[in-house]
């Protein structure tokens, strides 16, 4: 043997195992032997050596070789096992080989051990091919039984008088036949065919009897109103070269069908497609015949020669002039050689027509066998391309001129449009008009305009731009559309005149304009002001000091007439209480105009804030060492007062926040509260708002609302000092 044969031998003697050893080295055996004492040893000997074949002593301590025998077989089923004892009984020796005992061997006469070692190694071995084989048939056969059910063929086998022999699961399930019966071995076929098919099929049959094999399709309407195709196979059976039977193979091909028709449905599109386009499409051979053709091509012709063309007939020599001849015929033989390129083509007609024609090879795998041509008449293109070659000619010299085509790319730019907007051109071809958008002009401004040019329309509008560095500039601009014979734009021309010196001299005015209303506004409000400090005088010099005479006079008539005393007890009472709030009054209208402490001023309102609602407040006052203007000063008091005022009136807050801080001359003052806040897109019907932002504005300064309904509401106010 000249595979390494792995031999356990289970053995508590060390001599009787040294002479099993020396026999098979003697023998020449290929051998590796490992040696066990005891059950332990044995078991640690099958999971770490996996021998080959375990020779074994019969009786051990503790131990024998039928637990021997059941171990081994467990771990290695099949292992060969020889017994190498002493002497047993023969009817220990047949139990042992009834349980599966390949062999035993008596120490006393081991010189047959060699020759049993390699019978037993190859008697197992033959039994595991074997069992292999069988294995192998077994899974052929559950293989094919299983291809044979499960394949989307329907298989159905009968004899010669066309009884059934066979079918398959997917032949049950077709509806290869009429009815509603089970198809059933050992029936005739024609039991399950419909009336009106018998006839057709003993044909069918007849033919296969001899020796044909018929193939055919046919369609089932279902239950559901859907058709279902079946592709039928009927094949003879041959064995011996006769036929002994008939096979009937059913496929499914509606998916097939389906297609078939979905590709007929698209070939007869794509003809009315190519039959209904202005385009001129033909197909030329080697020979210079013609291919094919669309109905436009075989027009052109009809006008240039009078004739009709046909498939296979030259294309050269019809009525067409030698130097078209010439011409086309260059044409075609640079095609065969196998370069692709398109042509600008003028043709004389009773009119001038400029053609773009495109050749491309026609390849049969690696050959090529022909040209196919593609033609498009650009005499109305070229046209518009000259007149706009012709306008910008003209214009270059003066105006700002762009050309963008349909889509709005920049197509061309002059020399002018460079140096007013600071890109180059190459930086301005092919981009999109957006690049100089300024973003100045609302978006449907811009819309408007396209939808305008878009049909046809002439645009003149003065237009913010963008240059490279980011600055705005003005242009007074005309934007025509050219149009194709259909009335579509294709191109549009922008001619334009720089306005942003005007435009900047107008603005300057616009702004001298709002300065001086501002300062109209601010005159205004010290007006009011004032008026407000002389109100507050009156009332506390004058009103007060005739409420507090008639209170003295009153106290003194009391004194002598008690009853009158009692009457004047109540009116007394109010007139308090009159002077009171007359000096409450008189406190927020007056204020000194000059050296006005803002910080002292919004402390007081908001004490008095706190004292007079449950609402709580805070105040952060931040001011730099910058002298702030008293008039701004004042403004921002009343514009606090204003809005603490509002707040009281319609927030239902229940706490505010106030904070003033001024820096680097700007003065920045929040007012937010916490109250029911208030939609700020929707019309305000108050005038405290607005009295707040008219205020600020006058001091070039601006204001900010931040509410929502639910959300408390946020005033923030800048100005500059």
């Amino acid at each position: 043997m000249k595979e390494l044969l792995k031999i356990l031998i289970l053995e508590d003697s060390f001599a009787d195992s040294e002479i099993i050893q020396h026999l098979l080295r003697k023998e020449q055996l290929n051998c590796e032997f490992r040696l066990a004492i005891d059950k332990g040893t044995y078991l640690e000997a099958l999971d770490q050596f996996h021998p080959d074949i375990v020779l074994s002593d019969h009786s051990l301590p503790h131990f024998n070789s039928a637990e021997a025998l059941t171990l081994a077989r467990g771990r290695f089923p099949g292992i060969p096992f020889i017994m190498v004892t002493g002497t047993v009984s023969e009817e220990y020796a047949a139990n042992m080989i009834k349980m599966g005992v390949d062999d035993y061997i008596i120490k006393d006469r081991m010189a047959r051990l060699p020759a049993a070692i390699v019978t037993t190694i190859q008697r197992r071995k033959s039994e595991k091919e074997k069992r292999e084989v069988e294995q192998k048939i077994i899974q052929s056969e559950t293989n094919l039984r299983t291809i044979f059910e499960n394949t989307s063929e329907g298989f159905l086998l009968m004899d010669r008088n066309a009884v059934i022999m066979a079918l398959n699961n997917r032949a049950r399930k077709y509806s290869l036949f009429s009815g509603d019966k089970e198809i059933k071995i050992g029936q005739s076929i024609y039991d399950y065919i419909e009336e009106s098919r018998k006839v057709f099929f003993q044909g069918i049959i007849a033919k296969a009897i001899n020796g044909q094999s018929i193939q055919y399709d046919r369609p089932y309407g279902m239950e559901n109103g859907t058709i279902v195709w079946i592709d039928f196979s009927v094949t003879p059976v041959i064995e011996a070269g006769q036929v002994t039977g008939i096979c009937i193979t059913g496929r499914n091909i509606t998916e097939k069908k389906i297609i078939e028709q979905e590709r007929e449905f698209d070939r007869n599109n794509l003809k009315a497609l190519i039959n209904n386009t202005n385009d001129l499409l033909w197909s030329v051979d080697r020979e210079f015949k013609l291919i094919t053709s669309n109905e436009a091509f075989e027009k052109m012709v009809r006008t240039f020669t009078g004739e009709t063309v046909a498939s296979g007939t030259g294309i050269l020599a019809r009525g067409f002039s030698q130097e078209q001849q010439d011409r086309f015929r260059k044409y075609y033989e640079r095609v065969f050689s196998g370069e692709s390129f398109t042509e600008i083509v003028l043709t004389e007609l009773p009119v001038e027509l400029l053609s773009e024609i495109s050749f491309y090879p026609i390849y049969n795998g690696d050959a090529i066998i022909g040209a196919a041509c593609f033609s498009r008449d650009i005499t109305n293109r070229k046209r518009v391309e000259k007149e706009i070659e012709d306008y910008k000619n003209a214009l270059d010299q003066s105006s700002i001129v762009s050309i963008t085509d349909q889509k709005g790319v920049i197509k061309y730019v002059n020399d002018n449009f460079c140096k007013i907007s600071g890109y180059s051109a190459p930086e301005l071809l092919g981009q999109d008009h957006r690049l100089i958008n300024s973003g100045y002009h609302p978006a449907s401004y811009i819309k408007n305009l396209w939808l305008t040019i878009a049909n046809g329309k002439i645009w003149r509008v003065e237009l913010c731009n963008k240059a490279k560095d980011g600055t705005l500039y003005w242009v007074d601009a005309t934007i025509i559309p050219f149009l194709d014979k259909n009335g579509k734009p294709v191109q549009y021309l922008a001619i334009r005149n720089d306005i942003t010196e005007k435009k900047l001299m107008e603005q300057e005015i616009v702004n001298q304009k709002i300065q001086e209303q501002r300062k109209i506004a601010r005159a205004i409000i010290k007006a009011q002001e004032k008026e407000r400090n002389y109100i507050g005088q009156e009332l506390h010099d004058n009103i007060n000091q005739i409420l507090a005479s008639t209170k003295l006079y009153l106290d003194a008539a009391g004194y002598k007439n008690e009853e009158f005393k009692k009457l004047t007890k109540y009116p007394i009472e109010l007139i308090d209480s009159s002077i009171d709030e007359i000096r409450l009054l008189c406190h927020k209208l007056v204020i000194q105009p000059k050296h006005i402490d803002l910080g002292e001023l919004i402390r007081d309102v908001l004490f008095n804030l706190n004292q007079n609602t449950k609402i709580k407040t805070e105040f952060t006052y931040s001011v730099s060492d910058e002298p702030l203007p008293d008039d701004l000063k004042l403004n921002i008091y009343r514009i606090i007062q204003e809005q603490l005022n509002n707040i009281v009136k319609h927030a239902a807050a229940k706490k505010v926040n106030v904070s003033v801080q001024a820096d680097h001359h700007v003065i920045t003052v929040v007012v937010a509260d916490d109250g029911k806040g208030f939609d700020v897109n929707k019309k305000r019907t108050g005038i405290g708002i607005s009295n707040v932002i008219n205020r600020i504005e006058s001091f070039n300064g601006e204001v900010a609302i931040e509410s929502a309904v639910g959300k408390g509401c946020r005033i923030v106010v800048k100005a500059p000092y």
